[in-house]
């Protein structure tokens, strides 16, 4: 697995009825920028990646992206891609004060 990081700048949810099983589907899409380091050089990437139901609660903004590779479906059946496996934010993480709260 790797780890890079992933910079989302919004996700477009799609959903449906599969016309081939009649299930009801959901596919939340995210732009995005992935900066990563090949060979000691940065490297930019923009693109679009699903993300998985677990990760379905996540919101734009910039993530330690941890990526496998697992046979893909659909139009990449029978194709290895990569896939999303874990999303932690992204720099500062320390909580911060409430808007209301009192500075002593």
């Amino acid at each position: 697995m790797s780890k890079q990081k992933l910079t989302i700048l919004s996700i477009n949810v799609r959903s449906g009825v599969a016309q081939k099983s009649g299930r009801p589907y959901t596919i939340r899409e995210a732009q995005c920028i992935l900066e990563q380091s090949i060979d000691g050089a940065s490297n930019i990437v923009v693109g679009v990646i699903n993300l998985p139901e677990t990760l379905a609660d996540r919101t734009p903004g910039e993530y330690l992206a941890e990526f496998a590779l697992a046979q893909g479906n659909g139009n990449d059946a029978g194709r290895l891609v990569p896939r999303i496996v874990s999303l932690l934010p992204y720099g500062n993480t320390r909580p911060q004060p409430k808007a209301d709260a009192k500075v002593v």
